[in-house]
């Protein structure tokens, strides 16, 4: 953790803590201790001052902020930095500038809100302000262009395992890249990448995904979910995104160190296509048939009447009746 983040944990302790034990704590002047405090409250914190008692954390803003994610991150690569923003396009445009000036691998970028954000095919992706999560991880990875279906795969494996490990609801996962809770969509994954021939140059991996969402009044009403609306209930975004990076950080160290052989079993158990009459739309037209599965190169495998077998590379699935 850095300097701010190691004075909020020790301001989230219960009581008051003195700028002197503070600083004697963290091997910090008391002149760092006040300028760390009166960054968190620029940041949104209330924090009272007491001149016998010290520091109280009166109360925290409900936003993803390096100092809040920090604590409970348990991670090898994903997190090393974390940005935020307030605002922003979106966060993938931003990763991309960032690798221009050479970010580290495993740098992570939040938005509070999003203003041009896109999902697959340029679809647009809302993130109203404090409600969903929107970030995007920067990777290079020392995988194959051919190999980069099989990487978005993982990724919405790490966000369906983030939310069951949060929320105790098990979502499936819907070929290419959407989550899906109860029938409706909750999120979606994607991964944009600069590639060579023989290898990936480098790889942004985004995670859109639907928190304390409501959508009363607007027209994805009965077609998107939220958590907070499947439950019932708040669901602590502090918590979610920390859960995505910590899944997303362990399913990508799979990779490097096992390769992809255990994925396609992996995403299996998630399923939402498998064994389910479907239409997949391509480029050229259309195929019919039932989905099984995924193969070796993340590839949908549909079986027509015929009892053949076609492999999809790239296009738009749905469930058929």
């Amino acid at each position: 953790m850095d300097a701010e983040a190691r004075v909020l944990a020790e301001l989230s302790r219960e009581g008051y803590a003195s700028g002197e034990a503070i600083s004697r704590k963290l091997n910090i002047s008391r002149s760092a201790v006040w300028k760390h405090v009166v960054k968190l409250r620029e940041r949104g914190y209330a924090v009272e001052a007491s001149p016998r008692r010290g520091y109280r954390l009166a109360s925290r803003p409900d936003k993803l902020l390096p100092a809040e994610l920090a604590p409970l991150l348990d991670t090898a690569v994903i997190g090393r930095q974390i940005v935020h923003r307030e605002e922003a396009a979106s966060t993938a445009d931003l990763a991309r500038q960032l690798i221009e000036r050479g970010a580290a691998e495993g740098t992570v970028v939040f938005a509070e809100r999003q203003t041009a954000a896109r999902g697959r095919m340029g679809r647009a992706w809302q993130t109203p302000a404090g409600q969903a999560i929107a970030l995007s991880a920067i990777l290079y990875p020392p995988f194959s262009p051919a190999q980069a279906p099989l990487l978005s795969l993982a990724v919405g494996l790490a966000a369906a395992r983030a939310v069951e490990s949060v929320t105790g609801e098990r979502p499936l996962l819907k070929w290419p890249n959407d989550v899906y809770l109860n029938g409706r969509k909750l999120g979606g994954v994607l991964v944009e990448m600069a590639a060579e021939l023989d290898r990936i140059r480098w790889a942004v991996a985004s995670i859109g995904m639907n928190v304390n969402n409501s959508f009363k009044g607007t027209g994805l009403a009965g077609k998107a979910t939220s958590l907070s609306l499947e439950l019932g209930r708040k669901v602590s975004r502090r918590d979610l995104a920390a859960a995505l990076l910590n899944q997303l950080d362990q399913v990508y160290g799979a990779l490097l160190g096992e390769g992809f052989a255990w994925l396609p079993d992996a995403f299996a158990g998630l399923d939402q296509l498998r064994g389910k009459k479907v239409k997949v739309t391509l480029s050229g037209g259309e195929v019919t048939g039932i989905a099984a599965g995924v193969d070796e190169l993340g590839r949908l495998q549909v079986k027509d009447a015929q009892g053949r077998t076609q492999a999809i590379f790239s296009g738009e699935a749905t469930l058929s009746r």
